[in-house]
């Protein structure tokens, strides 16, 4: 015989609690003189939906995994690159090589976010003897985003800037599944200014 409910249909349908002082009816029913019915319950068995829920979870954990496991290859390319940046390759975000912007104008943006911009937000510090020489061999997408976020007094140069940083970011980041503390410094700048 399948198990019988706690509660009676009309006490169910009410939504009070049913209390049985007797084997015949509950009070509720007895009190109003309504006929007491208690339904067959149907069984309640949640393990298979949690079953599932953990295979997918682990499914999850086992891509992530995977996908770690291909990044690590990309980190080591980024090394290999910053590395060759320093011999004196140009980067492809070098906006000075490509005369959007000129040295002179590129050093007094360098300058104006050490004094002005780092004093009030100082999570990306530029040390004051880099230049921007440097620092575009060094670490160019830091580079290109400090000076699109210091060109604030030109804002066609500033969108221009920022539509590079953009596409920095698409490629190396969302493409080509970099990670490297510079773009995170880089990102972070931008975003913040």
């Amino acid at each position: 015989m399948p198990p019988v409910s706690k509660t009676c249909q009309g006490c169910a349908d009410s939504k009070v609690r049913c209390v049985r002082d007797n084997e015949i009816a509950c009070n509720r029913c007895l009190r109003l003189g309504k006929e007491c019915l208690y339904r067959q319950t149907g069984r309640r068995f949640k393990g298979f939906h949690k079953d599932r829920k953990i295979a997918a979870l682990e499914s999850k954990i086992n891509e992530l995994k995977a996908d770690r496991g291909g990044l690590e290859g990309h980190e080591t390319n980024a090394s290999t690159r910053s590395t060759s940046l320093v011999d004196g390759d140009a980067a492809p975000e070098d906006i000075i090589s490509r005369d959007l912007l000129d040295m002179k104008t590129a050093e007094r943006y360098l300058t104006a976010f050490k004094t002005k911009m780092t004093p009030h937000f100082p999570f990306v510090v530029v040390p004051p003897e880099v230049s921007v020489k440097q620092l575009r061999q060094e670490k160019p997408f830091l580079c290109l985003a400090i000076l699109a976020s210091a060109s604030y007094e030109n804002m066609p140069l500033q969108r221009a800037l920022g539509a590079e940083v953009k596409k920095v970011v698409a490629s190396r980041m969302v493409i080509g599944g970099e990670v490297s503390f510079e773009l995170l410094q880089g990102l972070l700048v931008f975003l913040a200014w």
